[in-house]
């Protein structure tokens, strides 16, 4: 008698917290997705599983998830850093993101391209990275997305500048910038713009266009932000 009490509270346990999970999948207040790209590292790994939820505050600085709707570009849901909202001025200077006159970088932790020698591949090599994360200029250096605690005074690097404009930045605003020097732009009534974390790997805003309010779908809990 007593098993069956225990079993069925089990039961009824399963029963009402499977319940209230649908009900939360259902209105949004939990949500769930997986996250097969990089443009977000290193706060959200590649390949990993991310929590959102509507019920949250759409706070700017954080990363929150809206509806990809540039037809340009595949479709679907994308967890990026709410950078600027109506009335901003953003701009991207040597890589730096300035709003409203102010480097707001040292807030993330970020990933950014950099030119690096062989020896810093083979010192990254050890440290856990796997080679074909670095991609081959020459036979002696290479570029490699890191982030600030990655990079060491042991070895030589410097922020990979792409000299010519970026057609796809062209395309959308009809400028002739990059991702590493974007802007100045002031963000349109209604809009919002959104960056990766890992800055010369995101398929954003610089390239998507702004982001109308109502495509916000949730903000990241998991992992924090």
């Amino acid at each position: 008698m007593f098993k069956k009490n225990i079993l069925k509270i089990i039961l009824i346990t399963i029963g009402v917290f499977g319940g209230l999970f649908i009900i939360a999948k259902l209105t949004g207040v939990l949500q769930y997705a997986f996250l097969p790209t990089g443009g977000s590292e290193p706060t959200i790994k590649r390949k990993s599983f991310i929590f959102f939820s509507n019920a949250l505050p759409y706070k700017k600085f954080k990363i929150l998830v809206y509806n990809q709707k540039n037809t340009n570009y595949q479709l679907g849901q994308y967890p990026q850093r709410l950078v600027a909202t109506e009335g901003d001025i953003l701009q991207i200077s040597e890589g730096k993101l300035i709003i409203n006159n102010e480097n707001v970088d040292h807030q993330f932790t970020l990933k950014k391209s950099y030119k690096i020698d062989r020896t810093f591949v083979n010192y990254l090599v050890e440290k856990g990275h796997r080679f074909d994360e670095f991609y081959a200029l020459d036979n002696m250096y290479f570029l490699a997305q890191l982030a600030d605690n990655e990079l060491t005074n042991d070895f030589a690097y410097e922020l990979f500048a792409i000299p010519e404009y970026d057609a796809g930045i062209r395309k959308q605003y009809g400028k002739k910038w990059t991702a590493n020097n974007f802007g100045p732009i002031k963000i349109p009534k209604g809009k919002l713009f959104f960056l990766g974390d890992n800055r010369n790997e995101s398929l954003d805003s610089r390239y998507l266009g702004f982001v109308d309010k109502n495509e916000v779908i949730g903000r990241v809990f998991i992992p924090k932000n």
